[in-house]
């Protein structure tokens, strides 16, 4: 059984992870922190867990979360993480970190996009990219995997294939996310009355996905891709929904791109490809899957790409990440 501590656990993928991790057979989870007024059972702050996980979620102490864990998952928010990773790193102990802080090998990006100098050049050097689908091997062998954002995994799941062909050009991906995607925090964009019946477009030539979307499959593909990306809110409380709309380089038939899309995902545990039709989203929301679809007319090619933001877009492939780490089976806690 190997223990795991997750920091940050008061926020949605915080409380995503614990609820995902507490059915895992081969997990206990022995650590629990998050920003507090005070130290509370996790079943007082998150009644559902009574009788399933009655932990003290504390304040972080260091030395009681080494002294607690063989593993630690960090969902803390960005600019946060690369001051707390360092510290579980250097004992040792393999970190899993949701947030962006090691996501990009260039650390100017990361400054431009987070508006803070990135403060553990060090191990960002060393972090993998935490997307089974294209970096199983690395991820086998990591101690620090940075999990990929919600929209980039949709995105980048969604295209890399045909990319990596040399099949697919001129990219816009419409993307639309559940409220969840922002984090627990007080907003008015994100009150009830304003979301309920709304739906908004937000930072559409600036958002911090789009230079992590062009770098994974820059590194993918070998060639930097053409893309614009736009991403709205929807008044849902979780899922992603992307519309990509695409230039084929080539004449090709259904058929044919099918079975590129076969090619690369044959086996994999979490991704689905629709022979006829499209996916929506209400398939995928409280699962782990990625669901792919796509229609063609001539040259013009719409792929339609849908994940649970709070699961395949972070804390289910955090578990995914361990499980390969670990040498798990890499559906286990996710089926």
């Amino acid at each position: 059984m190997v223990k795991v501590g997750v920091i940050g656990a008061t926020g949605f993928t915080g409380e995503e992870l614990v609820r995902l991790l507490i059915t895992h057979p081969k997990v206990k989870i022995t650590y629990l922190s998050a920003k507090l007024d005070k130290e509370l059972p996790f079943s007082e702050i998150f009644p559902k867990f009574k009788g399933k996980l009655e932990l003290i979620c504390e304040n972080l102490n260091i030395n009681s979360a080494l002294n607690s864990a063989d593993l630690f998952f960090l969902a803390l928010p960005h600019r946060v993480s690369f001051q707390i990773a360092p510290l579980f790193l250097k004992e040792k102990k393999p970190v899993i970190d949701l947030s962006a802080d090691y996501r990009f090998k260039d650390p100017v990006v990361y400054k431009k996009f987070y508006k803070i100098a990135h403060q553990d050049k060090k191990n960002l050097k060393k972090a993998v990219y935490g997307l089974p689908e294209f970096y199983r091997e690395k991820i086998k062998k990591a101690r620090l995997i940075a999990n990929p954002g919600c929209y980039p995994t949709v995105s980048i799941l969604s295209i890399a294939p045909l990319l990596r062909e040399g099949v697919l050009k001129d990219i816009v991906i419409d993307a639309k996310s559940g409220v969840s995607g922002a984090g627990r925090r007080a907003c008015l964009d994100f009150h009830y009355v304003h979301l309920s019946q709304n739906l908004t477009c937000y930072k559409p030539f600036g958002h911090q996905h789009l230079p992590e979307i062009v770098e994974v499959l820059s590194v993918i593909t070998g060639k930097k891709p053409n893309l614009r990306f736009t991403p709205h809110l929807l008044p849902l409380e979780r899922g992603i929904f992307v519309t990509i709309y695409a230039q084929l380089t080539k004449k090709l038939r259904r058929a044919q791109i099918y079975k590129i899309y076969k090619s690369y995902y044959e086996g994999e545990p979490f991704v689905r490809i629709f022979k006829e039709g499209l996916p929506q989203l209400k398939e995928v929301v409280g699962t782990n899957f990625c669901d792919l679809g796509f229609e063609l007319s001539g040259n013009n090619i719409l792929i339609v790409g849908v994940i649970d933001n709070l699961i395949k877009g972070a804390s289910g492939q955090a578990i995914q990440n361990m499980n390969i780490l670990l040498g798990f089976k890499e559906s286990e806690g996710l089926e």
